[in-house]
């Protein structure tokens, strides 16, 4: 996604020149065009990230528009006191951008991954999550982030061919409409979650898309619940402070009752191996196969 994310934020830059880029000396191939064209607003902070976040903080304090990019782990985990101090508590307009959440960089190996990433941040006052899941969804949340003067974080994945027609995009947004299941995806786990069920017959899963936190769940989604009783939540973050949780708070919160609530999340490194995206999405059940057969037990 950082090819489509680079295009959108050199068209705001253009338009906007309080907008400054600063990134955590990352971006080869990908941001030589809005180097070039931003000149001296476009910043290698060098592996400095807690120096980067401060930095944008004083910007934005200035009357500046910092985003702030590097992989997904160094602008969350690795800086979390510098965004709660100097980002959020004061409700700077910093916009945090990661790239690769969940297993995304595979054979890097957990250094490199974010699991739990959500669950940190939704911790922060002030701060929205958005995690598109598919790359046609990018420039409608960049403006929207972009518009917002809330700090933000951005949890990106790289892009993968979709050819099944979409919705517009919403924050929380159906996908297939179905009477028998309500599958919840958060993010881009969304292109395994949909090859598992095109072999099944039509109006058979309901299936939703959550690309946005905090969550503001939809009428037409509630009612989806109370017609199937029926809920599968699928994610690539751990089980504990992710969309299931907050999810199934909502319904509670909601009095929304239901038969069977199951949760698939990432499970951490259950072999102690190293291997790619689809071998630790396998290892947490997360592959297109079993996500199918979950699925398939459930109806």
């Amino acid at each position: 996604m950082r090819y489509k994310f680079a295009e959108v934020i050199e068209k705001i830059a253009r338009k906007d020149d309080k907008t400054v880029f600063l990134t955590g000396d990352l971006g080869f191939h990908a941001f030589e065009k809005l180097r070039d064209n931003l000149g001296e607003r476009f910043i290698n902070a060098g592996v400095a990230e807690h120096n980067m976040v401060t930095a944008a903080s004083g910007m934005a304090y200035a009357g500046l528009k910092p985003w702030i990019y590097s992989i997904a782990p160094f602008v969350t985990i690795k800086v979390l006191e510098e965004i709660r101090n100097d980002i959020c508590l004061p409700g700077y307009n910093v916009k945090i951008v990661g790239l690769g959440g969940g297993y995304d960089y595979g054979i890097a190996g957990p250094t490199h991954h974010v699991l739990n990433d959500v669950a940190i941040m939704m911790s922060l006052p002030h701060l929205k999550i958005y995690t598109p899941g598919f790359v046609e969804d990018l420039e409608n949340i960049i403006n929207k982030i972009y518009k917002d003067k809330s700090p933000a974080y951005l949890r990106l994945t790289k892009a993968e061919k979709n050819d099944i027609p979409i919705s517009s995009y919403a924050a929380v947004r159906r996908i297939t409409h179905g009477e028998k299941l309500t599958v919840v995806v958060f993010g881009s786990i969304i292109n395994r979650v949909l090859p598992a069920i095109l072999h099944l017959k039509k109006n058979m899963v309901d299936l939703w898309l959550v690309s946005e936190f905090p969550l503001l769940i939809p009428k037409e989604l509630f009612d989806s619940i109370k017609k199937t009783r029926m809920v599968c939540v699928v994610e690539e973050h751990v089980q504990t402070g992710g969309l299931g949780h907050h999810f199934n708070q909502v319904l509670l919160e909601n009095k929304i009752s239901f038969k069977h609530f199951i949760h698939l999340y990432a499970k951490g490194y259950i072999s102690h191996r190293y291997g790619s995206r689809d071998f630790y999405l396998r290892e947490s059940g997360l592959d297109k196969e079993t996500i199918a057969k979950t699925i398939e037990s459930l109806i």
